[in-house]
């Protein structure tokens, strides 16, 4: 009796956030997988229900519009807010990032071709440059050698791996579950977005549009309604009557037509 109770009380001190960690096993069957679940969910005292079910999606809360946000690791170092667009053609460093991976500026390739935006502003690179990205846990890793170019403009992310990244990695992404997986030498590899940092840079994004600090990307502006200017004759027309002693009724024939034509 003593010996239960004290079980029960050590399981009723797990956090809620415990559910986070409990994801489907290899070979492990969906059935099993919600059994297990449903097991550790009543470990939990006061679980509320939203959470559970926002654990049981791999820890995203549903619905969303999130951004895949993902923390990898680019030359040795640990770098987190890292936006996956497979929208974009190309990987961006940004300049903050850039300095605090302390890379001499000098080993920056020039970069002739700016890049464009949306509403078609643009961006000159500082350069580009090769950097090693690592993503996964060990063993479950993959590393691959991505061209960057480096840009000077505030953004609440660090870099953005765009669809080349992307392919490197042999990587799919699923924006519902805020998850990539690839292939790696062992199994296959995953790294989950972090979707409190992907609502964070996007009200900094929102924040300081005004300020002129956002994304050059989601400076979009609308410009209202667009009259179209009628278009204009470019020579003068004579009035030619469908009826003789008419003249309500015509229809109109460049001025510079031969006489041959006029009469035909």
């Amino acid at each position: 009796m003593f010996v239960t109770k004290s079980l029960n009380n050590t399981t009723q001190r797990k956090n809620s956030n415990h559910l986070v960690n409990v994801v489907l096993r290899k070979n492990e069957s969906l059935r099993d997988y919600l059994t297990r679940f449903n097991k550790e969910s009543l470990m939990v005292k006061d679980l509320v229900s939203s959470f559970a079910l926002a654990a049981l999606n791999n820890g995203v809360r549903l619905p969303h519009d999130d951004p895949v946000v993902v923390t990898l690791q680019v030359e040795l170092s640990t770098m987190k807010r890292i936006l996956l667009d497979s929208g974009s053609s190309v990987n961006i460093l940004y300049k903050h990032a850039f300095d605090q991976l302390r890379i001499l500026a000098d080993q920056l390739r020039l970069v002739k071709t700016p890049l464009v935006g949306f509403a078609g502003e643009m961006a000159h690179p500082l350069g580009s440059i090769d950097l090693s990205v690592v993503a996964g846990i060990a063993p479950c890793q993959t590393q691959v050698q991505m061209t960057f170019l480096v840009v000077d403009t505030p953004s609440p992310y660090n870099a953005i791996i765009g669809h080349r990244g992307l392919n490197f990695m042999e990587a799919i992404v699923s924006k519902r579950h805020l998850l990539v997986k690839f292939p790696t030498r062992f199994s296959v590899g995953q790294v989950r977005g972090d979707q409190q940092v992907a609502k964070q840079c996007y009200q900094t994004a929102i924040k300081d549009k005004g300020k002129g600090k956002a994304l050059p990307i989601a400076n979009v502006e609308l410009r209202g309604e667009v009259k179209h200017e009628r278009p204009q004759p470019v020579e003068d027309s004579v009035h030619v009557p469908l009826e003789e002693g008419n003249t309500e009724k015509y229809f109109q024939i460049g001025s510079q037509l031969g006489e041959v034509e006029k009469e035909d």
